[in-house]
Order: C-alpha cells, then sequence, then structure tokens
C-alpha cells in the first residue's frame, strides 16, 4: 500500500473516530442536562421524516387546531428553513431539526408524534410519562420494510419506546407485528392523511388548490405519474413515454389532460422534466394527499400512495419496467398481480392498458383487495386520533 492511500484510508477512520466520539457525547449530554425538565401536558412534539408540514401529522394538527384545543403544537422543520415559508399555520411553533431547542422540546412534550424512526435518531431519551405514538407513512404498501444496518438499529429502538401505532387495516397491523412493533398497542383508526380522499368536498377544495397553484384550465383533467426510489439510487426505471401517456388518457377518458411529475424525494435533486406545456413538475408541491385528491388518473410503480389514492376509486396504473428485478431485491409482502391495478412494463403496454381499461371490473377488484387487507378506513381517522388525545392528555 502506498503512502498517499495509506494516508486517506487512515485520514478517513480518524474522521469517523472523531464524529463518532462527538456524536456519543453529545447523546451522553442529553441524558444528562434534559432528564430533569418537567414534562408540560398540552404539548405535542411533530417530526416528519421530510421535515415539511406533511402526512398524517399534518392532518391530526389541523383538527387540533380545528377544535381550538388548549394544547402548544411544536414542530420540527430542516435546519435551512429560515423562516415560516407560509405552509405552517400560526399555530404551529417551529424548531429545526438537531438544534438545543429541539432536544428542550422533546424533552418537555407531553406527546411525540412520528411518521418514520425520527423522534430515535438521535438517541433522545424519552420519559416514562411521555406518550410516542406512531402513524407510519404507507399504508397497505407492498414493499417490505427494509433498511440499512443503522436503519435497522433505530428501528429496535423505536420498538422499545414506541407506546402506540396508528394502523389502517389488518394486513398493516400483520406487517407491525412481525417487524418491529411486535408488542405495541394499535389505534385501529385508519391514517388521517386519507380523509381528504374519501370526502369529496374535501377533495374539490384541494383540486382547485392545485388548479390555482400551477395556473391550470378548470376544466383539464390531470395525470399524475410519482415512482418510488430504488436502493440502489438507479433512476434508469424512470423512462416513461409522457406523450403515449397523455394520447392513451385522452383516447379512453376524453378531454384535454396534463400530467404532474413527481420524483421520489430522494430521487428530487437535479430532477426535471422536458419543456412541454402539459407537463408540470410537481416535486416541489407540498403536500402529495393534496395531489392525489386533485387526480383524475395516477401511474407508479411500487409506491405506497398507490395504496392511499385506491381509496378514491380513481383510475391507477403501476409503470413497472423493472418489476423483476425489484421483486428479486428488496421484494413485496404479496404477489403485485393481486393488486387491482393493470400493469405494464413498456410504454406499449401502458397504452394498451389504459386504452382497455375496465372501469366496472377494476371497481370490483378494488372492493375485493381492500376488504382482502382488512381495511377498515372510514374518512374520519384524524378526529378519532384527537378524541384519543384528549382522553390520554386530559385536555
Amino acid at each position: 500500500m502506498n503512502g498517499i492511500k495509506r494516508s486517506l484510508i487512515e485520514g478517513k477512520v480518524l474522521k469517523n473516530v472523531i464524529l463518532n466520539v462527538d456524536y456519543y457525547t453529545s447523546v451522553a449530554a442529553r441524558n444528562v442536562i434534559y432528564r430533569d425538565n418537567e414534562i408540560q401536558k398540552n404539548k405535542i412534539f411533530f417530526m416528519t421524516y421530510d421535515r415539511n408540514y406533511t402526512c398524517n401529522l399534518k392532518y391530526i394538527a389541523e383538527e387540533l387546531i380545528r377544535q381550538n384545543l388548549d394544547v402548544d403544537l411544536v414542530w420540527v422543520v430542516s435546519p435551512k428553513m429560515k423562516t415560516n415559508n407560509g405552509m405552517f399555520p400560526e399555530n404551529i411553533r417551529l424548531v429545526k431539526y438537531g438544534s438545543a431547542e429541539m432536544f428542550e422540546e422533546m424533552a418537555t412534550a407531553k406527546v411525540w408524534f412520528d411518521n418514520a424512526l425520527n423522534c430515535v435518531w438521535q438517541l433522545m431519551p424519552k420519559k416514562k410519562d411521555q406518550i410516542y405514538i406512531n402513524t407510519w407513512h404507507g399504508s397497505l404498501g407492498i414493499k417490505k420494510l427494509s433498511g440499512n444496518a443503522r436503519w435497522l438499529r433505530r428501528a429496535a429502538r423505536c420498538k422499545k419506546v414506541t407506546d402506540y401505532c396508528i394502523t389502517n387495516s389488518t394486513f398493516e397491523e400483520d406487517v407491525f407485528r412481525t417487524t418491529f412493533w411486535p408488542t405495541n398497542e394499535f389505534l385501529k383508526f385508519g391514517h388521517a392523511r386519507n380523509d381528504i380522499l374519501m370526502d369529496e368536498e374535501k377533495r374539490q377544495a384541494a383540486r382547485q388548490k392545485v388548479l390555482k397553484h400551477y395556473e391550470l384550465d378548470p376544466d383539464v383533467k390531470i395525470a399524475l405519474y410519482a415512482p418510488t426510489f430504488r436502493d440502489n439510487g438507479s433512476t434508469k426505471f424512470m423512462n416513461l413515454s409522457y406523450e403515449v401517456l397523455k394520447k392513451s388518457l385522452e383516447k379512453r377518458f376524453g378531454g384535454n389532460w396534463v400530467i404532474l411529475v413527481r420524483a421520489h424525494n430522494k430521487n428530487r435533486a437535479g430532477s426535471s422534466v422536458e419543456d412541454e406545456e402539459y407537463l408540470v413538475n410537481a416535486n416541489e408541491y407540498p403536500d402529495m394527499q393534496e395531489l392525489m385528491a386533485a387526480t383524475d388518473a395516477g401511474v407508479t410503480d411500487y409506491s405506497s400512495w398507490a395504496f392511499d389514492y385506491i381509496l378514491t376509486g380513481r383510475p391507477l396504473f403501476l409503470y413497472a419496467p423493472d418489476i423483476a428485478d425489484y421483486a428479486g431485491g428488496r421484494g413485496f409482502y404479496y404477489p403485485i398481480e393481486t393488486t387491482p391495478f393493470p400493469i405494464a412494463e413498456d410504454n406499449e403496454q401502458i397504452a394498451e392498458k389504459i386504452e382497455n381499461f375496465d372501469d366496472e371490473k377494476y371497481q370490483k377488484d378494488v372492493r375485493i383487495f381492500l376488504k382482502s387487507k382488512g381495511c377498515y378506513e372510514h374518512g374520519t381517522a384524524a378526529k378519532e386520533t384527537v378524541e384519543f388525545l384528549k382522553k390520554v392528555m386530559d385536555l
């Protein structure tokens, strides 16, 4: 081994040692600094995996605000966010991720709300009288839960400190039981983010919001293409022909269609779309549920949003050119062919699946699928969650 190579390796090892010492020193310090902070019984702490005002936590917070309850709501945002960008209601206080303020708010909150493994990532100790509720961020999803070694260690810690998991189906209960929450209590309310998809008035309000945001004609029909990420970082699977998609949708359903293209947040850096009037880059839109509510037809691959969108009863198609590789890699909880969604592996097939779409068969298959997965979504999850909070927080 030459001297330069040895120096590079030794430098990297030294850097990792320093980072680990710094990290665990910080963890030990937090255990001491915040262990005696008094818990404030009306404080609720929210942290989403993208540090945005999204997912189940957004809709739970909005229901708390709507009911005008005496609660102190604290939300974790990215350190890059300088001020409230208009996304958050004034009723919510913002703290930056990783800051001393964040840890102090965690130490004094009665309830922690999480939609992933966020609250345990920095090894912040949870006190006996605090309540940790995990809503997760998928529902009926076909992708197996997976991660690297560090992720799995955090999942194991999350299992130990989680008090309740909010679920929407017996299928999801089974997934949680056989992965990271084998003995935790389930709150069988459904997912708050899906309430908007099951209420026509809310769906129409979301549609008007999306149309206004993108300055779209009120009569336009909207398709949403939003694939998931690949564990190896590849984006070669994103070879859908938008021209073929548009023509096929117009041939089968009529009207003038625009296509909203939304990359997964792990693939969003540098992501763009072709310069066509009918294409819209939807990466920056803050709320995926509002996009779904506004959409007339969806296209994805293995993303869990398909299993939220199914609740609308609107057409959804799977464009999955790498289906064999994906099934042999991360894998599925059940055969993808058992979903109600037509599956295409190339652009010729997506055109054929759309143009020959049988809505009557699709609606029947949707009902059978939801029943087989024991789905108990009723569009009231946010209200049920808040009613539970009133009891455990004595509000």
